[in-house]
């Protein structure tokens, strides 16, 4: 095995700073949280204004309304003759500010307005409840009989299988699938920016001169870095602004306490630790490809790019059986673990090992893939011009 040293340990770490900051803009960030804060006031100005009730809105009717102490204090029913004069004169100077009109004979209640208001639909959700309780009264049910209509019953589901965690308890589920949607979300930008990285960069003739500087492998290994880096950076963005967002909706909007009880602490590092060694592998996977294509525009190999995304497809439908055989082989299996076995935790009591050697397998799997794709790199600029094919680039990996 080849000795990393201090100096090429120093050109790795260069490679990476310069593939970090070239798509990292921390002006840019700072701006768009800022206009995300932004945003956030202005719906919550317009959200409280349209909460708000006038004093008082008149509304004209037909008809009696029962249950109309139900109804918001602010809306008052002012029961007249001859609803269709007041409804021509609601675009006018009216004494009313809208027309409940109810037609007995289809048995339909009709709200008219001259505009729409937020404080329309308070007062049809008002009416519907007020007219649903008038409904049930009117049937002469008993208490007994009014509970068993609104009761709903419920199928329990119990399962013999002792390590089947508590299917009540869904924080671990909800954190796997959490993480996954952000390493989902990570990978697409890591798929952009080492296509655009790799395949430019030769086309321009950079790497060209780089090369005279160092190795192959070091700088795949910057790159590698630098990508990884920047994934870490789009999760944690991701994750703050959902975050935020959570916080303003639940604290905000609804003034309720912030509740994260959905989140598992427990298992947040063993998922975080199989997304890193999933971004890893696939990043790595994605510059073996980028580095054997040499016209982006006409190389059929792009699509094989967008292979690390079945994992974690694969991670949603094993939920149903995560005992199974094939669960259990692609929970090991480097290529899948890091999307199958945090699923598997979060449904089954495992033994710590198993996920230990599926986190060391997949990490070992990584170390390999790099190598890979130095050896693919090294061959597409030794043959600019002309695109390697698969088979080349297999014989390369092996030698």
């Amino acid at each position: 095995m080849k000795k990393i040293t201090s100096s090429t340990r120093g050109q790795i770490w260069t490679v990476a700073k310069w593939e970090f900051l070239h798509f990292f803009k921390l002006k840019q960030e700072i701006i768009s949280k800022l206009v995300m804060l932004v945003l956030a006031a202005v719906i919550y100005f317009f959200a409280t204004n349209n909460s708000e009730l006038a004093e008082q809105y008149r509304i004209a009717t037909n008809t009696e309304l029962a249950y109309s102490e139900q109804i918001d204090a602010a809306f008052e029913f002012v029961l007249v003759d001859n609803t269709e004069a007041i409804v021509d004169s609601l675009e006018g100077k009216s004494d009313y500010d809208a027309v409940l009109h109810f037609d007995a004979s289809i048995e339909q209640y009709t709200l008219t307005s001259a505009d729409k208001d937020a404080w329309q639909q308070t007062l049809i959700a008002q009416l519907k409840s007020a007219l649903k309780q008038a409904q049930l009264d009117s049937l002469n049910l008993t208490a007994v009989q009014r509970e068993s209509l609104t009761k709903t019953i419920d199928v329990e589901h119990k399962i013999l299988d002792d390590l089947l965690k508590n299917h009540a308890d869904k924080s671990q589920t909800f954190t796997a699938f959490g993480v996954l949607i952000l390493l989902f979300v990570a990978m697409f930008g890591v798929f952009g920016q080492l296509f655009v990285s790799i395949t430019g960069e030769k086309q321009n003739r950079v790497t060209e001169q780089l090369m005279a500087t160092m190795t192959p492998q070091t700088w795949i290994d910057g790159k590698l870095t630098g990508q990884i880096l920047l994934a870490l950076k789009t999760m944690l963005g991701t994750l703050l602004s959902i975050v935020l967002s959570i916080l303003f909706f639940t604290v905000v909007i609804k003034q309720q306490a912030l509740r994260l009880d959905f989140i598992n602490w427990s298992m947040l590092p063993w998922f975080m630790a199989f997304a890193i060694a999933g971004l890893a592998i696939c990043a790595a996977f994605m510059a073996a490809i980028a580095a054997g294509i040499d016209d982006p525009n006409h190389s059929s190999k792009s699509a094989l790019m967008m292979l690390p995304i079945a994992p974690i497809a694969i991670a949603f439908f094993i939920m149903d059986t995560p005992n199974s055989l094939l669960s259990v082989v692609l929970s090991y299996l480097p290529i899948t673990a890091f999307a199958v076995m945090p699923v598997r935790m979060s449904l089954v009591d495992l033994p710590v090992w198993q996920p230990l050697v599926s986190l060391l397998l997949s990490v070992g799997c990584y170390y390999y893939l790099r190598i890979c794709a130095a050896r693919i790199f090294k061959m597409g600029m030794n043959m600019y011009g002309k695109e390697p094919s698969l088979k080349e680039m297999w014989l390369a990996m092996l030698k």
